[in-house]
């Protein structure tokens, strides 16, 4: 059997930026993603196109408590404020593993600058999560004045 791996490589600034914006809030394990976020290095994390991103991270690092997904979660906005995608934070076996950009219609086509994620941190991360599309959904409109 012929296994391919993606090829690793060192996260971009945007890709960079957007991990740490997420490890900016507080949750239990996060010290630990935060030390392993330097160290981490990324490969595609999916093949329809979009700009998730699988994260590896050497042995050696500290192993986090942090359950999966990460208890922070993102919605990507446009420049009028209106909900288009969502980023997710996953971890495996106490390892960075994956961050997760999805979006409501199209793909899109470039992962979004910190600046254009409206963060929120789960409550009780053990609870059952009401689904993201779900609660994107619920939110009023915004109207254009």
């Amino acid at each position: 059997m012929n296994d391919v791996h993606p090829a690793r490589r060192p996260l971009t600034a945007t890709e960079r930026a957007l991990l740490d914006s997420l490890l900016d809030h507080d949750f239990e394990g996060v010290e630990e993603l935060r030390v392993q976020a330097r160290e981490a290095t990324a490969s595609t994390g999916c093949e329809c196109g979009c700009v998730t991103i699988d994260l590896h991270v050497p042995d050696g690092v500290p192993v986090s408590t942090a359950p999966s997904p990460a208890p922070v979660e993102g919605t990507v906005v446009d420049a009028a404020g209106e909900p288009i995608g969502g980023v997710l934070l996953f971890v495996a076996d106490g390892r960075l593993s994956g961050l997760e950009v999805r979006s409501l219609d199209e793909p899109l086509a470039t992962l979004p600058p910190p600046e254009r994620i409206d963060w929120e941190t789960v409550p009780d991360p053990s609870a059952e999560r009401t689904s993201w599309w779900r609660r994107v959904r619920s939110r009023p409109r915004r109207v254009a004045t």
